[in-house]
């Protein structure tokens, strides 16, 4: 668990700097921690403590005060939630992995789906590229646990995390900030709303996010940077004084170098799948040949380094946490914009009608070496182009102790995927086209049958229909024509297709119910009980190598649209209990759960050759708890605290194709998450403020692959950050002098390890982070 002593210095600030500051009886900001919140989690606005679901909400000004820039953040506040930047075997510095209770997703192919849904106003945002998601004009975040099967749709087996963004104003006013600190940052950000009558209102976004990167490679240029603009212009209408549109547009431009990857170690022996070819051994035979040696690899376990031969790929490119030699291009551009309109009509006292309206594009291209060396053994790129279009109406009622709501929705995406690959023993395109649909209907409804209790009922009905049309085939081969039965086989042939060239669909319809019932034990006290479905939805494996062909690497005669190879969907059955607390005068809440998940036709990504492929191998079963509590005890004080447990265990695995035992650890899922944050406002006689905060979140040994390969993996270990800021008098000036990481912790963001590559990958976050933030408003 946390160290007493780590804690400590994470409160050094609070009582060191403000010693000789002197405090006056003044009424101090924390007051305002004491309204209640307003969350829209079950699709209309209720209190959280009202709420009967696990949930946690955030304040735009609560994030901006903790120095949180965008939603991967927000694991560091939030129990039972993983957020990492996993590049995975892309070369993208924006893709997320997400997992909420053991629940999520790390690929970023867009033939898989993630676990957990991102929403921006009721957007769904389909892909997991450019879906860490920077938060410039955001009025809240609400994290919520379990499946939302029934509200929210499909990919919410895990939870979802949804944004809702601050709306136009009728008076002039805004904002602006400038951030510096080290790895010469310079974040600039700035909003003001301008009214363009009496019913209408405009709102303009900016924002500037820059830093150096921290991983220098041998070419000089440094890995891990920051180079983000971002902005927003929204509309909000109100003709009539029962009806609202809000209109928004927002685009996004991201211009870096790559993900800070460093080579960890190189597995010099044999792979875990007996089938798979052994990309650096096969290179390293041929290295020692060519330096005049026998036909043997030039390093081997026991003789990780061997300088007489030039050319071998051994530890000599194992250079630390801050060096990385590889040459082969590195880069990551996203383009990303989208378009929404939110229609909001009261047609009579209890009854609105509402309106979700939305286009997105993304166009992004990376590309990275993931060999780390001059060598060639594995080399990345993708070009990745996806357009998505929702609409969603939504009937919502409310009479005498009934409240409902009723809901149709329809998607559609298609897009390209091109990935351009350079390995040792190949080089060819992988990748396709990919055209998606799903429809669906839903209905939830809630009655309080008697003074302290309800019983909410949803139901929601979905039918896909996915498609995929792999466009794969082989460059060149540097084994043709040496005969060697597999290498120089005749479907790895420059010409051949990986995959055929025909177009394969998949049908999936499903039903997700949920069942909740409350109790209002007393005012301050609500207890529930729950039972939720959800699903992710099926798919393709687009990764595919050696080639599938028929009459070699598959039974002969099989008809080419059985050689593409798909996956089904997965389930999760959730059971919940939950209570929620507040003291009378809000100054104490405290909100927890205890769950149990059954985890069936588990998507478990596998190494079958060269390439990871999704499989439904086994099933498992999830037990945890949350506990989240808030003190404002007075005095300028606020405590927050937070934890989580899960216990995720295999129930069954086909470990013949999982290729591990089912005692294995879940990847990317921490059994223990520990947060602590405490603050202290100083309210000086002018009517100025200073308020020091320090923040510590704890994660248990973490793996980052099914395998749990260990030297990708991340023993337990505490993050501290810390602030102090100034306020002015009327909060129109704003200084904050901060940092992250406080006690320099090495920590991984994320590990990689390629079986057929033979090198195992990790991202290390940045070290002790100072800054310092000037904010203006107007």
């Amino acid at each position: 668990m946390v160290h007493c002593k780590t804690l400590a210095f994470a409160a050094l600030p609070l009582f060191v700097f403000p010693l000789a500051l002197p405090a006056y009886a003044q009424k101090d900001r924390t007051s305002a921690l004491l309204e209640e919140v307003v969350v829209t989690a079950r699709k209309r606005e209720e209190g959280l403590q009202d709420a009967p679901i696990a949930i946690s909400a955030f304040s735009g000004d609560t994030l901006e005060y903790r120095g949180v820039t965008n939603i991967g953040q927000l694991a560091s506040y939030t129990p039972n939630l993983t957020f990492q930047n996993n590049p995975s075997f892309s070369g993208s510095s924006n893709s997320a992995a997400v997992y909420i209770r053991g629940v999520g997703q790390k690929e970023f192919l867009p033939t898989t789906e993630p676990g957990v849904g991102i929403y921006v106003d009721g957007v769904y945002i389909a892909r997991s590229v450019g879906a860490i998601l920077d938060l410039i004009d955001v009025e809240q975040v609400e994290v919520l646990r379990g499946p939302q099967g029934t509200l929210f749709g499909r990919n919410t087996i895990g939870g979802a995390i949804s944004l809702t963004t601050r709306k136009p104003g009728p008076e002039l006013g805004g904002s602006a900030s400038v951030t510096v600190g080290d790895d010469n940052r310079a974040d600039l950000s700035a909003n003001v709303d301008v009214p363009l009558g009496d019913t209408l209102f405009s709102s303009l976004s900016m924002a500037s996010f820059n830093r150096d990167g921290y991983v220098t490679r041998e070419d000089g240029i440094d890995l891990g940077d920051d180079d983000t603009l971002t902005g927003r212009v929204a509309l909000r209408w109100l003709p009539t004084t029962n009806l609202t549109v809000d209109l928004a547009l927002d685009a996004t431009r991201d211009r870096e170098i790559g993900p800070a990857f460093t080579l960890a170690d190189i597995n010099l022996g044999n792979p875990i799948d007996p089938q798979t070819p052994p990309m650096a051994v096969i290179h390293n035979v041929g290295a020692n040949l060519a330096a005049g040696g026998p036909p043997a690899p030039c390093a081997v376990p026991g003789m990780e380094l061997n300088l007489a031969v030039p050319g071998c790929y051994d530890n000599r490119y194992i250079q630390g946490d801050d060096f990385n030699a590889g040459t082969a291009p590195a880069f990551s551009e996203l383009d990303l914009w989208g378009a929404s309109a939110n229609i909001g009509w009261a047609v009579s006292e209890g009854l609105e009608l509402r309106s979700i309206t939305a286009f997105r594009d993304l166009d992004s291209q990376f590309s990275r070496d993931g060999d780390h060396s001059p060598l060639l053994i594995s080399q990345f790129f993708d070009d990745l182009q996806q357009e998505q279009f929702s609409q969603e109406f939504q009937l919502l009622g409310e009479a005498n102790a009934l409240s409902w709501i009723l809901g149709a929705y329809y998607f559609k995406e298609e897009g390209d995927n091109i990935n351009l690959l350079d390995f040792a023993i190949s080089s060819f395109r992988s990748g396709g086209a990919f055209d998606n649909e799903a429809r669906a209907v839903y209905g939830q409804l809630t009655y309080d049958f008697a003074q302290k209790w309800s019983l909410t009922l949803g139901l929601r009905y979905t039918e896909e229909n996915k498609k995929f049309l792999p466009d794969q085939i082989i460059f060149s081969n540097p084994f043709s024509g040496t005969g060697d039965p597999q290498l120089d086989a005749p479907f790895m042939q420059p010409g051949e297709r990986v995959l055929p060239f025909v177009e394969k669909e998949i049908e999936i319809e499903e039903t997700t119910p949920m069942v909740t019932l409350a109790y209002q034990v007393k005012d301050a006290l609500m207890i529930y009980g729950s039972y939720s479905e959800g699903f992710k939805s099926g798919g393709f494996t687009q990764r595919v190598f050696p080639p599938i062909v028929a009459g070699f690497t598959a039974p002969a005669g099989t008809p080419d649209i059985d050689l593409i190879p798909t996956f089904d969907p997965e389930f999760v059955e959730v059971y919940e209990l939950g209570f929620k607390y507040a003291s009378a005068d809000n100054r104490f809440t405290v909100n927890g759960a205890v769950f149990h998940t059954d985890y069936d036709d588990l998507q478990i990504q596998v190494f079958t050759s060269v390439a990871p492929v999704t499989e439904n191998a086994g099933s498992a079963s999830i037990d945890g708890f949350e506990l989240e509590a808030k003190l404002v005890p007075g005095g300028g004080w606020v405590f927050d605290a937070g934890v989580g447990y899960i216990d995720a265990s295999y129930d069954e695995l086909d470990e013949a194709t999982a290729l591990f035992p089912k005692s294995n650890d879940f990847e990317r899922v921490p059994e223990w998450t520990l947060n602590l944050a405490a603050s202290k406002e100083f309210v000086l006689e002018s009517g100025a403020a200073i308020i020091t905060r320090a923040n510590a979140a704890y994660q248990s040994q973490t793996f980052n692959d099914t395998f749990n390969t260990a030297v990708i993996a991340q023993d337990s270990y505490t993050v501290v950050d810390a602030s102090i800021s100034w306020l002015s008098p009327a909060d129109t000036h704003r200084l904050t002098l901060g940092a992250t990481n406080l006690t320099d912790k090495d920590y991984l963001v994320t590990g990689v390890a390629g079986d057929a590559f033979q090198s195992r990958e990790v991202v290390i976050a940045r070290p002790t982070q100072w800054y310092l933030t000037y904010k203006f408003q107007f």
